[in-house]
């Protein structure tokens, strides 16, 4: 008696690009249910946080805001400053837990925890920056029209402000899986970056020689510059984007560096 087999179907081998498309898409997924699928607001939360703040601002600061800002309204300066510097601080922040947080997922071994790190920043990428034209628009319905001739400027920072904060997500996601006190200070570390990097006040009106010490921030560099592409009477002398991008590269380096040393910790930890 003769027994028929079934019909012989090579094993079809995907691609790595596939086998990372997946990858992305599986953690991208699970990213958006974590993030919103909580909350009946869902995405519109990121545009409501930033908007909050902006007009407790303009509220604490109307009487005098137009002193303070010379060259452009100072909702947009404020607008404009806020939501890319906070897109910075959220992949930053959320990648300290990146190691242990998708666990379940991490045990296939075609995902690896850069791909964590990528789809989180990405997530964060579009989440601001569609805060950010949500918040333009609204601006524009309150008769404050920006520039747009510079459109090309404004997406190149904030792609650069996308590429550094994915350099420093690097570095705290290997800071947050070997742990320690050093973890604890980041958030202290952000709040002071925050307060010195221009997001409430113009950096022209601050004296020397402190004037001079706030340069060394890079980010400033970057905000000034977009401010200064939204609105081009907006003061740009002081502004050195290639003293940005000279930190951004050095950033990732360092997180590349660390995150290679940590990976085989990271996956023997799975």
């Amino acid at each position: 008696m003769s027994v028929q087999l079934p019909p012989y179907r090579p094993i079809k081998h995907r691609s790595g690009l596939k086998v990372m498309g997946a990858a992305f898409h599986a953690l991208l997924m699970r990213e958006l249910q974590t993030r919103f699928g909580g909350y009946r607001l869902g995405y519109l939360w990121a545009p409501i946080e930033v908007m909050t703040q902006v007009v407790i601002l303009l509220v604490l600061f109307g009487a005098f805001r137009e002193r303070l800002v010379t060259g452009m309204d100072f909702s947009l300066f404020l607008v404009v400053g806020m939501v890319p510097f906070r897109m910075f601080q959220r992949i930053s922040i959320r990648s300290l837990g990146a190691a242990s947080a998708n666990q379940g997922l991490l045990m296939y071994r075609s995902i690896k925890h850069i791909d964590v790190i990528i789809a989180r920043s990405f997530l964060e990428l579009v989440i601001y920056f569609s805060t950010s034209i949500i918040l333009i628009f609204s601006l524009i319905f309150f008769d404050i029209y920006p520039s747009l001739l510079n459109l090309h400027i404004i997406i190149f920072c904030w792609l650069s402000m996308f590429v550094f904060s994915f350099g420093v997500a690097l570095i705290t996601m290997v800071i947050g899986f070997y742990g320690g006190e050093v973890s604890k200070m980041i958030s202290v570390i952000f709040t002071i970056i925050y307060f010195t990097s221009g997001i409430l006040y113009p950096i022209h009106i601050i004296p020397e020689p402190y004037f001079s010490y706030l340069l060394y921030n890079p980010f400033i560099h970057n905000i000034e510059l977009m401010r200064h592409a939204f609105s081009p009477s907006y003061p740009s002398s002081h502004i050195d984007i290639w003293y940005f991008l000279k930190w951004m590269f050095v950033v990732n380096f360092i997180g590349l560096l660390l995150y290679k040393y940590a990976e085989r910790d990271m996956i023997r930890s799975r």
